[in-house]
């Protein structure tokens, strides 16, 4: 079976609320063994109630509860410290027999499926009885030591408070001891109650950290507790996703090559030094959250891929140790150092969760038994149906990638456990879930459970995200999305439409923007990322120029060139104000703020410094001072658009009206929100555009207007806006400052 040392276990009430997990009752006893409370409330009339689990070989006669009240069943067990999966059993009398309807619980906050979840079998945590398929999962904490509980965080002017309690097996006062960002802060007790309070929080993460000694020296899991002091919002949201080996190198001591055939597909040098130094150039992009790729350790060596090439584990995907950073990225020290200094400038850091599979060289590989027996993803049966549609929670992304069996409810814990110690340890504000549809929807009903449970304490209001990647359409992505599983995913469809409007020009602009617009429509659950590209398709430049993402089509790995101009340029500019004028959290996949060039993967992970753009060396302004005419137009249009964006609402949301209808190339929209305004307009055709229009009929009151993009002025002649743009240009017009006040 499964083992990890250092694994955290938190005692879960199965009678409470989902997050609700530190009611439990337990009394210590010497045979090492916990007594649990269990709690069933049903809507029918079973004429009695039974517990069966992994803890007694799920015979139905051992655990029998009482009804206590009409409906509440109660019964308790000793159960060692550690997860158990668990049902219940309704047993009801019929004249010549009787029935057993099996169970999960629907307070529960974790689960475990011995079958197939994907999104076709409607997953949702109800319990409805005669649902066999997944189990609930409580963890019992080891009833021996001290719990701290967390019982209200509030942040008021600026002021911090927090009052919890503390309970040890002997009932006796406990050793607390709080720290605010490593510093001892003064704590009033009253019994097992304790208060603690800091009168003058700065603006920016801070995190707390509690732990207790009870007085024959046994020491408490310590709770952790981080809170933000700002006004960031996943509305105001601007993400940069870093691969952290392609962004900038800041250390040449650690760039040692793993001899693969190609250099794109070998570790290039970039590292977390690097994108520490870069950070100014970020935070002059109005970057506030950044998505790092995952910094884990990976594999040495070169390994067969795609294009007959060998490959490297430069991007995060093939992790070989769960406790260490990748020595051609730094070291933990340095980790810590480049999130720190994000936090200082006011930014979310974000990474990459590897939850569904690790490299064979990793030691827990060895256990075979904790993995799914080996089906290729790509390998297809004899009616050409691929294993990735097939069965694709089991099947294997490759023969040296084993894919976690999780239906293990040892292994299903260790994996989420990996990254809620990880989030803890690295002070994360949230992650990217790698491979969501390729895992049982009980990992990420568990992720959710446990990261908001172990960081997001009542009336702290710390929002962690947990944002997925489904590739494909809007029915499969929402099936991932909802309170007990992701909070959102990035949005694809309307990627493939903002591909098809400004690189193939096969979808009309109008369409394109009213796509956009519905996101809160299309994912009414989901906190929604849209994005030009990421590390899994072709450039958007390079398929602009070339109308071609193929990375090998003769067989063998090509790499695409940067046109200097062209309209090429234009094209990028124009998708790049549709996505920052629109709900969602608009991702610049780094590169793209400029105009990289790549074919599809692995050529799409081009380093930056490749091509003149050392980010360490400059804010984005003079950057682009140094750059082609191309990306320096594409650069400043995206430090404009993120600039406005992060003032103005109404380019977030609000009501948006139709301005104008040119035809397929030509649309605008005005926006209101809040008493803000703004006009977006956006020109596919190769002609200028003159556009005449009122303003009152679409809620505008502003006469004096000014285009973001270019600095020009416009000024409205009683109800009428005249307005000229350029071929394939855009303009985004907000109310001039002094208008605006």
């Amino acid at each position: 079976m499964f083992r990890l040392t250092a694994t955290l276990f938190l005692i879960s009430a199965c009678a409470k609320p989902k997050n609700n997990t530190n009611d439990t009752a337990t009394t210590p006893v010497d045979d090492g063994l916990c007594e649990t409370t269990f709690n069933y409330e049903t809507e029918g009339m079973p004429d009695g109630v039974r517990l069966a689990g992994e803890f007694n070989n799920w015979e139905m006669d051992e655990h029998t509860l009482t009804e206590e009240a009409p409906g509440q069943w109660t019964t308790t067990a000793r159960l060692t410290p550690g997860v158990h999966a668990y049902q219940f059993i309704e047993f009801t009398e019929w004249e010549h027999d009787g029935a057993l309807l099996w169970t999960c619980d629907p307070s529960a906050g974790l689960a475990v499926c011995d079958d197939s979840t994907t999104h076709d079998l409607e997953w949702a945590q109800q319990c409805s009885p005669g649902t066999p398929s997944c189990n609930s999962v409580i963890r019992v904490a080891n009833c021996h030591q001290p719990q701290i509980v967390v019982d209200d965080v509030s942040i008021e002017a600026n002021t911090l408070r927090l009052s919890g309690s503390v309970q040890t097996p002997s009932g006796a006062a406990a050793e607390l001891e709080v720290l605010l960002n490593g510093d001892a802060m003064e704590v009033s007790e009253d019994g097992d109650v304790f208060h603690v309070e800091h009168p003058a929080l700065s603006t920016g993460r801070h995190t707390i950290t509690i732990s207790a000694t009870d007085e024959d020296g046994t020491t408490a899991e310590p709770v952790y507790v981080p809170v933000w002091n700002d006004d960031w919002s996943p509305e105001k949201a601007i993400v940069y996703h870093a691969l952290i080996d392609r962004v900038a190198n800041g250390n040449l001591d650690n760039d040692q090559s793993e001899e693969t055939t190609h250099a794109i597909t070998d570790w290039a040098g970039g590292d977390l030094a690097g994108l520490t130094a870069s950070l100014p150039y970020l935070e002059s992009l109005s970057i506030n959250t950044i998505w790092i790729s995952n910094p884990q350790k990976g594999p040495s060596g070169a390994w067969d891929g795609d294009c007959n090439a060998t490959y490297s584990g430069y991007h995060g995907f093939w992790p070989v140790d769960w406790n260490d950073v990748d020595a051609h990225l730094g070291n933990t020290e340095e980790l810590d150092a480049f999130i720190d200094a994000a936090h200082a400038r006011g930014m979310r850091v974000w990474m990459d969760w590897v939850g569904n599979h690790i490299h064979q060289d990793h030691p827990l590989a060895a256990n075979g038994e904790d993995f799914n027996p080996q089906a290729i993803c790509k390998e297809t049966d004899w009616e050409g149906v691929s294993n990735w549609d097939k069965i694709p929670e089991s099947c294997w992304f490759t023969d040296y990638m084993p894919d976690w069996d999780h239906s293990d409810t040892e292994v299903i814990d260790a994996v989420v456990e990996m990254a809620v110690d990880w989030a803890k340890a690295r002070n994360l504000d949230g992650l990217r879930v790698d491979a969501a549809k390729h895992m049982s929807h009980a990992v990420v009903y568990n992720l959710r459970s446990r990261t908001e449970e172990a960081l997001s304490h009542p009336g702290s209001n710390f929002l962690f995200p947990l944002i997925g990647e489904t590739f494909d359409q809007a029915p499969l992505i929402n099936a991932y999305i909802g309170d007990n599983q992701l909070h959102g995913q990035f949005d694809f469809p309307l990627y493939w439409t903002i591909r098809s409007t400004f690189i193939d020009e096969t979808s009309a602009v109008k369409d394109v923007v009213q796509q956009a617009a519905a996101m809160t429509s299309n994912y009414p659950d989901g906190l929604m990322s849209t994005f030009l590209g990421n590390l899994d398709v072709g450039r958007f430049l390079t398929a602009a120029h070339e109308y071609n993402s193929d990375v090998c089509p003769d067989g063998d790995l090509r790499q695409a060139g940067a046109p200097e101009d062209g309209i090429a340029f234009d094209r990028l500019r124009l998708a790049w104000t549709l996505l920052f004028t629109q709900p969602g959290m608009p991702l610049v996949y780094y590169g793209d703020e400029l105009g990289l060039p790549g074919y599809g993967d692995p050529d799409n992970r081009q380093p930056l410094w490749w091509h003149g753009a050392d980010l360490t060396a400059h804010d984005a302004e003079s950057l682009g001072e140094t750059l082609a005419p191309g990306p320096s137009r594409v650069l400043d249009t995206v430090q404009r658009l993120a600039s406005a964006r992060s003032i103005h609402p109404a380019l977030r949301g609000g009501t948006q009206v139709e301005w104008w209808d040119g035809g397929d190339g030509l649309y605008a929209t005005a926006h209101t929100r809040d008493g803000d305004e703004a006009i977006v307009i956006l020109n596919r055709t190769d002609a200028e555009q003159w556009l005449d229009n009122g303003l009152s009929f679409a809620s505008l009151t502003g006469q004096q207007w000014t285009d973001i993009l270019t600095d020009e002025q416009f000024v409205a002649s009683d109800d009428r806006l005249i307005v000229s743009v350029p071929a394939y240009s855009p303009r985004v017009l907000v109310l001039n400052t002094d208008e605006a006040q």
